[in-house]
């Protein structure tokens, strides 16, 4: 405050004589009365400027009974007053401090002081603020702060807008906050005060903090922390340390958080600040409690809720009330935990705190919640994200959409859980990217308490068989590849590192936003108002009127909030009660049973599950072989487990065989008898759900692959019965699209894909390089325009073969994309609505990543997962899509691609056969690494045998994804 700024004008003599008073030993007591006046206050002063204030109070109460028997000296007395109002406030005794403001008050009018004035509001200012009464704290630091203004006084107008700063934080008008603490910091630079910079500094790192900008927060505390130990000023040393203790506890980094309490606490009994004691204490209980030390923690819990009742503080009380029915929750003792929260809870509502309100209204959910009472939980958590979305803080928001998504999986609406998973995860993704300056090993100890929320919401994915959604969650914990990718963006784009939404989840997350800003809008302009009422002014019946109605409609914005969250409750958790087939009635299978009868040797597997059991429904092109229908008792998340595990593995390039035979035994094996009593050769696998994303080719019986026993090819709904029959051309002609240089910063080159189609395209009859007469457009050739004209070509062209890179993102067709030349791309929507004619192309090649996800669920559109690259192909008109089920590997694919087309040409067979003939040319290690030149090439004669090497390309990760989707012939 301003008073202490007079010490920075003491000469150097008087600072070291009362250093060697302080350090050494202090006056006795028995000296004391005899001091002069002058020497009781600087003494004092050193004293407080030290964090003594015990010892402070004596030398200036001494003072104050010297001065009050002489009025000639009457300004002395009121520097006492002031003084010891301060060292009150530091104890903790707002009312006395107050009292003794008030007092230094009377003596400002008497003598006409504005200075002295100015003091006593911002000393009482900043006392109404500790103890939660706004109104009074806003009208004494406004006060303060004009008369400052008048007179020129920096320091104080300093601090009167360090005070506003502080009650429209605690408000969460973290925008005005700033403004003024900003001011503050300006004014104390102005006037060239180091202990007021210092203050400023740790205000906005509080600011900061509370935002959640954890790297900025630690940059402002550790600059005031070196300022104040420049000065020596221990109390303000103790204060940041309790901070700094604070924010590496919110980073998960307990034993340094630890650290920096236990140094707080320190200097916290050392000058006897009980107030500062107190919360410390709360702090360092915090800590136990999350370390599971449950009985350090209570211990200190109960502390510091006896220093808090005995300061009067009610806010430090609240908070620890809350803080120790944690522990009881923790312990399991529920009734103890909720008598705890509701005594917090009452405190609250008598400071009209809504910030802390709404962390006591999540507590009490979580309380209920644990009791199984999940209706009362449900209302106290959406109470707390009500406020807390009003609010915009960041630090409790993550919390209670994770919170709502538990409960509302245990409650079995798991739509609805996925919802408030994504909610959650994306408000962590933005935490994350406003922290990207803080230190790598901060970056993942603040992921720690969070990774739950990203794994329950990938599990609950992976569940519902919503693999793609899955696997992008899990990959936002990968802390290195998170923010490198985010930190290579210029622009700072985050919007690829957010769990994207569906149809149905993007039109009411649009409409939670919508609400959410027009929430917080009619709480600014109410605010804004009410600051006059506040601030103690009497306003005009049309103001009152105006505030009538603002509160109305705050009050009417916070209803409409509360309707919809129901109502996401009632739309999400209607049952949608599935078909039991695509090709449900009897009339349908009928008609696809003729139509398979036009084929020879040929079987379609129809695949369904259901929560509790797979069905399989077998058809025959013999019509003399009625459907046979096999069911298995195996679970949806079970087997979607077991889908999710195979996939990771195969991706991986691990161990698959012991998931592949899992598998098979669920999927093959209950028909395996049928398909031995029949003998196809190809197998049309009509999969549904999560079963698009499963390479069946890859299936093991314990000797062999699946492929190797038959060809297996992917029958969808896009595959449209005249295009099935439609004979394709013995000879092709092929038009090659690819991109080898990518100029998109998400994607490395692909090298392999100018030999690739190279090895495919022969350009002139003369060419001794090629497998199909055709043309070739190479990156910067490869243009989306290019790419709709020739397909208008309508019978120039049976083939067209993309390679490049594709990149899905699940629920959203403007971002996944097909990538042309030069960086551009050609979105899923703009393949959907363009003038892009898939009509007579025999076949489509995607030799790209990804491009078979996300077939659209034909039972019932809900939108949850949008139609993969493939699919919309076929839909277009394409009798065959060949795609691919994830990021493939660049060499070995050239050599696929090249091997798949000269085995059709060469030997007339059918699409599925070629495929199948060019996977077991992988899996009998016939394709190998060339060392010479680093190319994946097929085993032949041209080494000698000793250089022959061994095969890298066996595992199924290279030749499993690829699929045939449409007519197989």
């Amino acid at each position: 405050m301003a008073f202490n700024n007079r010490l920075l004008s003491f000469n150097r003599s008087v600072w070291l004589i009362s250093m060697l008073l302080i350090i050494g030993c202090v006056a006795p007591a028995s000296r004391i009365s005899d001091m002069s006046v002058h020497s009781l206050y600087q003494l004092g002063m050193k004293a407080y400027r030290h964090g003594d204030f015990k010892q402070a109070q004596r030398y200036w109460s001494q003072g104050l009974i010297k001065t009050a028997q002489n009025e000639h000296i009457m300004t002395r007395s009121a520097s006492f007053l002031t003084g010891l109002a301060h060292v009150h406030e530091n104890l903790g005794n707002y009312e006395k401090a107050i009292d003794l403001a008030g007092q230094a008050q009377q003596i400002a009018d008497k003598l006409s002081d504005p200075k002295l004035k100015a003091e006593t509001h911002v000393i009482m200012g900043h006392a109404y603020l500790q103890m939660g009464n706004y109104p009074a704290a806003i009208n004494h630091s406004e006060q303060g702060q004009l008369i400052a203004q008048q007179i020129g006084n920096l320091e104080l107008e300093s601090d009167s807008a360090r005070n506003l700063g502080a009650i429209y934080k605690n408000q969460s008008e973290f925008n005005r906050a700033e403004n003024f603490y900003q001011t503050a910091l300006a004014l104390a630079n102005q006037a060239e005060d180091v202990l007021l910079q210092a203050k400023a500094l740790n205000n906005l790192g509080e600011l900061s903090q509370r935002r959640g900008r954890y790297a900025k927060a630690l940059e402002l505390y550790n600059r005031s922390l070196q300022l104040r130990q420049e000065i020596e000023d221990w109390a303000g040393q103790g204060n940041v340390l309790g901070n700094l203790c604070r924010i590496y506890r919110d980073l998960n980094d307990y034993e340094r958080a630890l650290k920096f309490c236990n140094r707080a606490l320190k200097i916290a009994r050392k000058t006897n600040t009980k107030a500062y004691e107190a919360n410390h204490l709360n702090n360092i209980a915090e800590i136990y409690w999350r370390l599971g030390e449950f009985n350090k923690a209570e211990k200190s819990f109960v502390q510091s809720i006896e220093i808090k009742q005995a300061l009067g503080d009610l806010d430090g009380e609240a908070r620890a009330w809350n803080n120790l029915g944690l522990i009881f929750k923790s312990e399991g003792k529920l009734g103890k935990a909720l008598d705890c929260f509701f005594k917090s809870l009452n405190i609250k509502k008598q400071l009209k705190d809504r910030s802390g309100l709404s962390a006591t209204y999540f507590n009490i959910g979580l309380n209920y919640s644990d009791l199984d009472r999940h209706d009362d939980a449900l209302k106290y958590l959406k109470n707390a994200l009500l406020i807390q979305t009003e609010l915009a803080e960041a630090t409790l928001l993550w919390r209670i959409l994770g919170h709502l998504s538990d409960i509302h999986k245990q409650l079995n609406h798991l739509d609805l859980a996925v919802f408030f998973g994504k909610m959650a995860v994306n408000n962590i993704q933005s935490l994350r990217s406003e922290n990207l300056k803080l230190k790598k090993h901060l970056q993942k100890s603040f992921l720690e308490d969070k990774r739950v929320i990203y794994e329950n919401l990938a599990n609950l994915l992976i569940d519902e068989g919503r693999f793609p959604e899955a696997q992008q969650v899990l990959a936002m914990l990968k802390e290195e590849e998170y923010f490198d990718f985010i930190q290579r963006q210029s622009d700072n784009d985050t919007q690829w590192t957010k769990a994207t939404y569906t149809k149905t989840e993007t039109d009411f997350a649009i409409r939670y936003h919508e609400l959410t800003a027009d929430l917080i809008e009619q709480r600014k302009v109410y605010t804004q108002l009410n600051k006059k009422l506040e601030g103690g002014q009497i306003l005009t019946q049309a103001e009152t009127q105006r505030l009538d109605e603002l509160n109305a409609r705050l009050e009417e914005a916070r209803l409409t909030y509360l309707d919809f969250l129901n109502e996401l409750e009632q739309v999400f958790t209607q049952e949608h009660h599935l078909k039991e087939f695509y090709a449900r009635d009897l009339d349908e299978v009928s008609q696809t049973q003729n139509l398979l009868s036009k084929f020879e040797n040929t079987v379609l597997v129809y695949y369904l599950y259901t929560d509790e059991k797979l069905r399989i429904l077998l058809l025959d092109s013999n019509l003399s072989f009625p459907p046979e229908l096999h069911e298995q008792p195996i679970s949806r998340s079970e087997l979607n487990q077991l889908i999710y595990t195979f996939r990771e593995k195969l991706s991986n390039r691990g161990d698959h065989l012991i998931a592949a035979e899992k598998l098979f035994k669920q999927l093959i094996a209950p028909i395996k008898a049928d398909l031995n009593l029949l003998k196809p050769d190809t197998l049309l696998i009509y999969p549904a759900r999560s079963l698009r994303y499963l390479p069946f080719s890859a299936l093991f019986d314990g000797e062999q692959y699946l492929v190797e026993q038959y060809a297996v090819t992917m029958y969808n709904a896009a595959a449209q019965s005249y295009l099935l029959l439609e004979k394709p051309k013995a000879h092709w002609s092929v038009a090659g699209f690819g991109v080898s240089e990518s100029h998109d910063p998400l994607f490395n080159n692909l090298p392999a894909v100018e030999d690739e189609i190279n090895a495919i395209v022969k350009e002139k009859t003369a060419d001794e390089i090629g497998i199909l007469p055709g043309s070739v457009y190479l990156n910067q050739d490869f243009t989306p325009d290019q790419l709709m004209q020739t397909l208008k070509q309508k019978d120039a062209y049976q083939v067209i073969h993309l390679a490049t890179h594709f990149k899905f993102t699940p629920a959203s067709p403007i971002d996944s994309f097909l990538l042309a030349g030069k960086g551009a791309h050609i979105s899923l929507q703009d393949l959907l609505r363009g003038d892009y004619q898939m009509a007579g192309k025999d076949l489509v090649t995607l030799s790209a990543c990804e491009t078979a996800l996300g077939e659209l669920d034909q039972l019932n559109q809900d939108g949850r997962e949008l139609e993969g690259l493939g699919t919309l192909i076929q839909r277009k008109g394409a009798h065959a899509v060949l795609a691919t089920l994830w990021p493939v590997a660049d060499e070995s694919t050239a050599v696929f691609m090249e091997q798949f087309y000269t085995i059709r040409e060469k030997k007339n067979i059918s699409k599925a056969e070629a495929i199948r003939q060019t996977q077991q040319l992988f899996i009998r290690g016939n394709v190998i690494m060339d060392e010479t030149n680093r190319k994946a090439r097929l085993r032949g004669a041209s080494l000698p045998a000793e250089e022959i090497a061994e095969s890298q390309f066996e595992h199924p990760y290279f030749w499993a994804p690829f699929i045939l989707m449409g007519n197989w012939q």
